[in-house]
């Protein structure tokens, strides 16, 4: 079992759906649209708490370092300790009314359209209160999951200072960069995941392919696989489509579990791809299991490699 820092926030997700495709909705001048939802749910989320709910199914000891409103409730303060997660780090921030909140809206194509409220984020001692809490810990590894820009490259000069790896993901929030701190989070970074967008969104902020400067650069292209330099590995098998929320982060899960595990660098990929779609069949980010993920990787690659037999005895 590795023990595992996972920075990021802790959500409340709005998810709705849409019958119809977005592609097909009338063009304005600006965007002033309104769409009928099928139907509206409220999930728990966060993309450092998706991410922490799946290691944890995989045997891990996840640590969020998070902040959170007065509204932070005892029915996900419950879900965490169900699951088994290190709440130690879930940072409870005086006067904020309200944790972070992610609106997401799904056409029938899986596209989606998202706003997000970073709730109580912008504090100017993250850096100081992140440092006191990862240093008086052992961390095997950790995630720099998306979040406002100084709260990433804080954690990245954390992490780098405190010698702990990291795979960093801006995800989302990369649209809310500057060049100038899209470029100090690579400086600081050595392996780091975006998806499709993102990447391109990276490489014009970076004026060249930010791969460069990056030990691994993974990009996920959703129904399309992922790739990584030369390394390229086909989405796996999905019996049916139900909820791409979170997938991403369903993908970040099975690539570090793999990878803690010894995983070569295709299987790692492999094991993200598979997570991922046994995630998109089930609805939320934090719902799916993964009791039966070393079977779906033999159904979905023929094969079972020797990581799955794999034991770690770090912490315990």
């Amino acid at each position: 079992m590795s023990r595992i820092l996972v920075t990021g926030t802790l959500a409340i997700d709005y998810t709705g759906r849409y019958a119809g495709r977005f592609r097909d909705l009338p063009r304005h001048e600006g965007i002033n649209l309104s769409i009928e939802l099928d139907r509206i749910e409220r999930r728990f989320g966060g993309c450092a708490m998706n991410i922490a709910y799946g290691l944890a199914l995989l045997g891990h000891d996840p640590v969020p370092f998070v902040f959170v409103g007065d509204d932070h409730d005892a029915d996900y303060a419950g879900h965490l300790k169900e699951v088994g997660i290190d709440s130690s780090g879930i940072v409870a921030v005086r006067g904020a009314a309200y944790s972070s909140h992610a609106f997401v809206f799904t056409d029938r194509d899986g596209n989606q359209f998202t706003g997000f409220y970073p709730g109580p984020a912008r504090l100017p001692d993250f850096a100081e209160r992140l440092a006191a809490f990862a240093g008086q810990r052992d961390f095997d590894y950790a995630v720099v999951a998306p979040d406002i820009a100084p709260n990433m490259i804080a954690a990245a000069r954390v992490l780098n200072g405190l010698d702990v790896q990291f795979l960093c993901d801006p995800g989302q929030c990369l649209t809310d960069f500057t060049a100038a701190e899209a470029r100090e989070l690579v400086a600081l970074s050595r392996e780091l995941i975006v998806n499709r967008f993102e990447y391109e969104t990276l490489r014009a902020y970076c004026g060249a392919d930010p791969s460069t400067d990056l030990d691994c650069l993974l990009v996920t292209t959703g129904p399309d696989g992922s790739s990584c330099g030369e390394v390229s590995v086909p989405a796996a098998p999905v019996t049916r489509v139900v909820d791409p929320t979170g997938c991403g982060d369903a993908y970040r899960t099975g690539f570090v579990h793999a990878r803690l595990l010894g995983a070569p660098l295709v299987e790692a990929m492999r094991a993200g791809a598979c997570v991922a779609a046994i995630k998109i069949e089930t609805d939320g980010t934090q719902r799916h299991r993964l009791d039966h993920f070393a079977e779906r990787y033999a159904a979905a690659w023929g094969q079972t490699p020797a990581w799955f037999g794999a034991t770690e005895g770090q912490h315990s």
